[in-house]
C-alpha cells in the first residue's frame, strides 16, 4: 500500500488573498514572549503568597534557554487545499438549508478514487463533457455513486507563477453535470478554483452581459448537491485512474462554507 499526499501546502503569495500574514514565534524568542504574556500572573502570585520578589519567566527556566514554537496565520478558508461545501455556494440547495462543512457526512469524504487527465488544456480553455465522456472510454470506466473524482491538468507545478492563479484551465458546467448526475458527490481539481480564473469571468460577463459565466459550476451547487476540492497536488503521483482510494476529511470550521482538506489517495500495489 502506497500513500500519495494530494495537498499543496499553505503559504503567502501576492497574488493569493486567501492567505495572509504568517507570523511565527521562534524557540529563541519563545521564553521573551511567554514570560510578557505572563508577567501579571507572575505578580499576583508574588504578592498572594508574600514572595520576596516577584519571579522572573525567561530563557533560564527552559532547557537551553528556547520555549515552544508558535505560529499565528491569517487565512481564509480558501487558502490552501480546501474542500467546499454547498453552502459556499448559496444559503439553499436542493430545496433545503446547504450543509454546512462540519455537516458533511464523513462517508462522502471517503471512497474509491479516478483520476481523469487533462494536462494537454491550454490555459483558460475548459474542460468539456465531451472531453470527460472520451477521457472514461480511455480508461475504461463508469463512474459509481459515491467515487470521489480527481481533474488533473498539471497547473498545481506553476505555482508560485502568477498564472497560477489568473491563467488555469477548469471544469464547465456541463462536465460537471455530467459527473454529479452519476452519483458523483466530490469532485477535485489541481488549480487555483474550480470555475476559471474571476478577472476571466468577469470580463466575459462585461463583454456579454450573461452573467452564466460568473462561476457556473459553484452556481450548479444550489441545484445539485456536490463538493469540490480545490488547490490539489501531485495528481501524477497516484499511477493508477482507479483501483485507489482516496481520503479527504476537512478541518471543522464551525458554521464555515469550507474547511481546509489533506486528501491522501491511498493505493494497493
Amino acid at each position: 500500500m502506497r500513500l500519495v499526499d494530494l495537498s499543496v501546502p499553505i503559504a503567502p503569495h501576492p497574488q493569493d488573498p486567501n492567505v495572509g500574514e504568517v507570523e511565527q514565534w521562534t524557540h529563541e524568542r519563545g521564553p521573551e514572549l511567554i514570560g510578557r504574556a505572563f508577567a501579571p500572573l507572575l505578580e499576583e502570585t508574588a504578592r498572594r503568597h508574600g514572595l520576596p520578589e516577584v519571579p522572573v519567566l525567561d530563557a533560564r527556566a527552559f532547557p537551553d534557554g528556547v520555549f515552544l514554537s508558535n505560529e499565528f496565520v491569517r487565512l481564509a478558508v480558501h487558502g490552501g487545499t480546501h474542500l467546499d461545501a454547498p453552502f459556499h455556494y448559496g444559503p439553499v440547495c436542493e430545496g433545503r438549508p446547504a450543509k454546512r462543512i462540519g455537516d458533511i457526512p464523513l462517508e462522502w469524504c471517503w471512497g474509491d478514487g479516478v483520476l481523469l487527465s487533462f494536462t494537454s488544456k491550454a490555459p483558460l480553455e475548459l474542460i468539456e463533457a465531451e472531453d470527460v465522456e472520451r477521457e472514461l472510454r480511455r480508461i475504461g470506466y463508469t463512474p459509481n455513486p459515491g467515487d470521489i473524482v480527481l481533474i488533473e491538468t498539471g497547473w498545481d507545478a506553476r505555482w508560485p507563477d502568477r498564472d497560477y492563479f489568473d491563467a488555469h484551465p477548469a471544469m464547465s458546467l456541463d462536465a460537471t453535470r455530467l459527473l454529479v448526475e452519476q452519483g458523483v458527490r466530490v469532485i477535485g481539481i489541481d488549480t487555483n478554483g474550480f470555475d476559471l480564473p474571476a478577472a476571466a469571468m468577469i470580463e466575459q460577463y462585461a463583454l456579454t452581459g450573461d452573467p452564466s459565466h460568473l462561476w457556473p459550476c459553484h452556481m450548479y451547487g444550489r441545484e445539485r448537491e456536490y463538493l469540490q476540492i480545490e488547490r490539489m497536488g501531485s495528481l501524477g503521483r497516484i499511477g493508477a485512474t482507479h483501483g485507489f482510494q482516496l481520503a479527504c476529511f476537512p478541518i471543522r470550521v464551525d458554521g464555515a462554507g469550507a474547511g481546509w482538506v489533506r486528501p491522501v489517495a491511498i493505493v494497493h500495489e
